[in-house]
């Protein structure tokens, strides 16, 4: 199983942090609209429906400088391809780091 590096900003002592997304199962990967703007949505399909919600360190509502792009959502996409179900772990590439990854 091959999965995404997340990665988020360092602790206080320098040590930088970072979540794993699976790159198995994935169905769907999309940049957010409306209220939740520049946040990106993975959907995983399997026994059960996962969403997991990527938010961008320091995002705010109505300022896109804070927000993820569709180039961040395609560079996720690119990263989930080439791992393509193989195992081990490749970062993300995106332009920015995030604040939280949240797995429903």
């Amino acid at each position: 199983m091959g999965y995404v590096k997340i990665t988020k900003p360092g602790i206080s002592s320098g040590v930088p942090q970072f979540d794993i997304l699976s790159a198995e199962g994935v169905a769907d990967i999309k940049l957010q609209t409306g209220a939740a703007l520049g946040k990106i949505v993975v959907t995983h399909l399997g026994n059960v429906t996962n969403v997991t919600t990527i938010i961008p360190y320091g995002w705010v509502v109505g300022d896109t400088a804070t927000h993820f792009t569709q180039v961040d959502a395609q560079l996720l996409e690119n990263a989930i391809g080439t791992m393509g179900g193989g195992s081990g772990m490749i970062a993300s590439g995106m332009s920015k780091n995030a604040s939280e990854v949240t797995y429903a």
